[in-house]
């Protein structure tokens, strides 16, 4: 039977939403609350020293006695006051509020304002006999008990909308730091998923090389290291300069020369005639290498030229990218981006992350050819 008691009280009093969890709610008091609760209290003595001037005659406004009593009472009206917010915001809002208990978090409000009243009463009885007991009508309980509870209230309520304000702001800071950390996170898996791509179709281009017991296989694996280096020692920065992942790029070209036969010079065409001998321009790093290798792994190889390749900086300072090669007459050109499997849908989730807004990606099929096309404009990167 008291179980079935307890079972049926229990959503009265809010024990269901976190019955064993601490509460998600801090208890420290940031300093910005202590600023706004006293600067409220400040300007409340203010009002009232004020308004003590209006109502007192010039003999008894130079009583230092009576000033003394004044400021005494302020500072017992201030500290009841902060009783009330600090006591609200450290103990019952983390304990009940934060918890789901509703019910007893009402009854303890209601309890801490009988306790404030109670005691905002003796402090007037005692300034009333002290100061004003000549010069006003002493007014009744009731007179005094309404308002001083209305002001009671009105201070749990300001330290209840300050909590949850500051609550709120920090869940979302919260939130943005989390985001961020998930976004580095896909970026980190994405970066280590681009070199295994590129490194096992290096390793099948090595492999049909020794197969073949060519010559050039010994400087394939010289320009395999290099390329390595690089991504081991280079790419784990956020961005790096141009002129590092230009030299990247001739690294992969390089490579992909020794594929070809001896007339393979005039397959490949690299215009980088536009860029400055040291672009600093920063580039996430491996963001280029997907497009000029899908051009290799799909291309007509047998074509002349069989890949062209154009890198600028525009006069709007962007940095554009355009890969075209030849492709055989059969599959045509669209079967490319669906072939070319992690390397563009890696790049695409890349330049959504790297650069939101600020890159446009064109993958275009005129006859017998395989056009992308990619454009960054220069901003800040993810950090």
């Amino acid at each position: 039977m008291p179980t079935l008691l307890a079972r049926a009280v229990a959503p009265l009093f809010g024990s269901a939403p976190w019955p064993t969890a601490e509460p998600v709610t801090s208890r420290r008091v940031p300093l910005w609350a202590h600023a706004v609760l006293w600067g409220v209290l400040l300007l409340t003595d203010a009002l009232q020293f004020q308004q003590i001037l209006h109502t007192l005659s010039s003999d008894e406004a130079r009583s230092w006695e009576l000033w003394q009593n004044v400021v005494l009472r302020s500072l017992v009206t201030d500290a009841l006051y902060a009783g009330i917010f600090y006591l609200n915001w450290r103990e019952l809002i983390p304990r009940l509020l934060a918890r789901g208990q509703v019910v007893l978090y009402a009854l303890s409000v209601v309890l801490l304002l009988a306790l404030f009243v109670g005691l905002r009463l003796a402090s007037f009885h005692w300034v009333y006999t002290a100061v004003w007991e000549k010069s006003m009508k002493q007014p009744t309980l009731l007179q005094l008990a309404v308002p001083y509870a209305l002001m009671g209230l009105m201070m749990a309520f300001l330290s209840s909308a300050l909590k949850v304000t500051g609550d709120y702001l920090q869940e979302r800071r919260n939130r943005r730091e989390l985001e961020r950390r998930q976004l580095l996170t896909e970026l980190s898996l994405l970066k280590m998923q681009v070199n295994p791509h590129f490194l096992f179709n290096t390793l099948n281009n090595i492999y049909a090389l020794a197969s073949q017991k060519s010559d050039r296989a010994p400087e394939a694996v010289l320009r395999l290291a290099e390329i390595m280096r690089y991504m081991l020692y280079e790419s784990a920065a956020d961005t790096v300069p141009l002129s590092q992942e230009l030299q990247h790029l001739r690294s992969f070209l390089a490579l992909q020369q020794l594929r070809l036969p001896a007339t393979g010079g005039a397959a490949i065409l690299f215009d980088d005639a536009g860029l400055p001998a040291a672009a600093e321009w920063p580039v996430a790093p491996m963001l280029l290498l997907p497009l000029v290798e899908n051009a290799f792994k799909h291309g007509d190889l047998t074509a002349r030229p069989a890949v062209q390749i154009r890198l600028e900086l525009t006069a709007a300072g962007a940095l554009q990218l355009v890969v075209d090669n030849a492709v055989a007459p059969e599959p045509g050109g669209a079967a490319l981006e669906a072939s070319g499997g992690v390397g563009l849908v890696n790049l695409r989730r890349r330049l959504e992350l790297l650069y939101p807004g600020r890159h446009e990606l064109r993958l275009e099929t005129p006859p017998g050819h395989y056009r992308a096309s990619l454009r960054l404009l220069p901003g800040p990167a993810l950090s």
